[in-house]
């Protein structure tokens, strides 16, 4: 088998939990995903033959702690977290899961599926972000006392991980800042649910799933929705570092990367200065070309996705287009007069301004005539 090459974003992913990791760790995490989706195929063989062995543990866990039953059931995305609905609904209740919808598609007909020719007597109530209506209903099923499972690194709403950029909170990793939602964090403030923090993760023999419950918390109207979030991702992270081969949700930490957010702290011109470099831009095109060169302020990178990386402030932009052979020549240190001749002025007057804008580069030289 040929090995897939390390991609830069996947290593600059990596690297918001560990900001030294290699290509080679990446690597490593990937060959282990591989190997514990064939651990999860022989699981579910296992358990439809009548060996429980993989949520055994999670079925005594309930027994033992019985206020599982009602409340918050928050999991994350690691190891075989599938796994985490089967006790409740083999021990004949309604489980509740809220979760987005391309989610929902991708495990709703694998759980259902299972659990049916199980021949469980409980039931699964799948509740979809998406839905304008999420909201009410995840109010109503805690209150109602059911247990309600939710992925708290799931980290998105109706508009998605996009929106989550927009109007997240920081949250500091060891390698960047990421946006949280903080939805979570006022349901159960507001509802004062009991909140049983659950993780399931494989054993090294590839066979025992070991499942894990912290004590019961609970908070209330008086507590900070943003503190109470934080104190979530101290625990969703804190887990993921323990064990970084079996999370499956590292497009999170890419997609919500506070470097992606609007006015997030960048290098960008401030509004009320931008109608100025404009006109001074302009005017520098039209009569100062030739001793007017275009500086860049930091190191830019293109990479998939059409995505502007500035590798100095580890921010990300749209690149609108603009590729490798362009950067190239921009390092250059090019006149305006030269790449007026080798991209146009169309080109030059919207990529040389936004660049200035966005402050990645800068105007130098004498402006003789401007």
């Amino acid at each position: 088998m040929i090995a897939r090459p390390t991609s830069i974003w996947d290593l600059w992913v990596l690297r918001a939990l560990d900001p030294d990791a290699q290509p080679g760790d990446v690597a490593a995490l990937r060959e282990s995903r591989r190997l514990q989706s064939g651990w999860e195929m022989a699981a579910c063989e296992r358990l439809l033959a009548g060996d429980p062995r993989s949520v055994g543990p999670g079925r005594r866990l309930l027994e033992r702690r019985p206020e599982l039953k009602s409340g918050l059931i928050l999991t994350l995305h690691l190891g075989p977290y599938q796994f985490v609905l089967e006790p409740f609904v083999a021990a004949g209740l309604t489980l509740t899961v809220v979760l987005n919808r391309a989610a929902e598609q991708r495990l709703r007909p694998v759980a259902e599926n299972l659990l049916q020719r199980l021949g469980h007597r409980g039931r699964l109530n799948w509740l979809v972000v998406e839905d304008p209506a999420a909201g009410r209903h995840l109010l109503r099923a805690l209150r109602d006392g059911g247990p309600v499972l939710a992925f708290a690194d799931g980290n998105q709403g109706h508009d998605g991980l996009a929106g989550t950029r927009r109007r997240g909170v920081p949250y500091r990793l060891p390698g960047r800042e990421i946006r949280v939602r903080t939805g979570l964090g006022r349901v159960i403030c507001r509802t004062g649910c009991p909140v049983h923090p659950v993780r399931v993760r494989w054993q090294d023999d590839g066979q025992t799933v070991d499942w894990s419950a912290l004590p019961t918390q609970r908070w209330g109207r008086q507590d900070d929705p943003v503190a109470v979030t934080r104190l979530l991702f101290d625990w969703v992270f804190t887990e993921v570092a323990a064990e970084p081969q079996q999370w499956s949700f590292w497009d999170m930490l890419g997609e919500t990367a506070a470097g992606f957010a609007p006015a997030s702290g960048g290098r960008e011109v401030p509004p009320g200065l931008q109608a100025d470099y404009r006109r001074a831009f302009l005017i520098c095109l039209a009569r100062a070309s030739a001793t007017i060169v275009l500086e860049m302020e930091t190191s830019l990178e293109i990479w998939p996705g059409d995505v502007l990386a500035d590798l100095g402030a580890d921010r990300f932009y749209s690149a609108e287009g603009l590729t490798r052979a362009d950067l190239a020549l921009l390092n250059d240190r090019p006149s305006l007069q030269k790449l007026l001749i080798v991209r146009g002025r169309d080109w030059v007057a919207y990529h040389g301004l936004r660049l200035c804008l966005l402050g990645l580069a800068r105007m130098s030289g004498e402006a003789h005539g401007a």
